[in-house]
């Protein structure tokens, strides 16, 4: 959704207020000149604008939506799938200072993951038990994100199929707009 300017000054007016509420649902994390990180739990927080800087996150169950991803298998055969990771936060410290974006690099490892199991296997191996794949992608997810303090509840393929062609169509080059002659 769009924001108005009154919306936008006072976000940033909000940010000089020498204080802020952890609701229920979130955990913060709070840095005294950049260094020692701490938990803020739900509640009333203190904080000083020059010294303290401070993130705030939801840490309910959240999932996370693979792109549709292209792979040749082991038999040469052109499949196209996508999943879904769930996930949710244990410790927000950790999940702020272990991994720059945990986002993006969950997608990273997932997608890596997850092509290189479909390139050993042949079509018919990957079809019989995709619950196999999906377990071997949660384990790995798992074993990553801990030190992150993250926790992956659930892992799953929204659609494998296998498709005769692909065609990509890439937006560079020629930066006009279609009405630009």
């Amino acid at each position: 959704m769009g924001s108005t300017l009154v919306d936008k000054i006072l976000e940033n007016l909000a940010a000089l207020l020498p204080f802020l509420i952890v609701r229920s649902y979130e955990r913060g994390v709070r840095w005294t000149f950049g260094r020692n990180p701490k938990e803020l739990m739900p509640g009333f927080w203190c904080k000083i604008w020059i010294v303290h800087s401070v993130e705030v996150i939801p840490v309910v169950d959240d999932v996370i939506e693979l792109p549709t991803q292209s792979v040749i298998t082991k038999d040469e055969k052109l499949v196209c799938f996508s999943a879904n990771i769930g996930y949710r936060i244990t410790n927000v410290v950790n999940h702020f200072c272990g991994v720059t974006d945990f986002t993006t690099a969950t997608v990273g490892i997932a997608m890596t993951h997850l092509a290189q199991r479909v390139r050993e296997k042949t079509l018919a191996e990957l079809t019989i038990d995709l619950k196999k794949l999906e377990g071997s992608l949660e384990n790995t997810l798992t074993t990553r994100v801990k030190d992150w303090g993250t926790e992956i509840w659930s892992v799953g393929f929204t659609n494998f199929a296998e498709v005769p062609s692909q065609l990509r169509i890439f937006g560079i080059g020629d930066q006009r707009s279609p009405t630009q002659t």
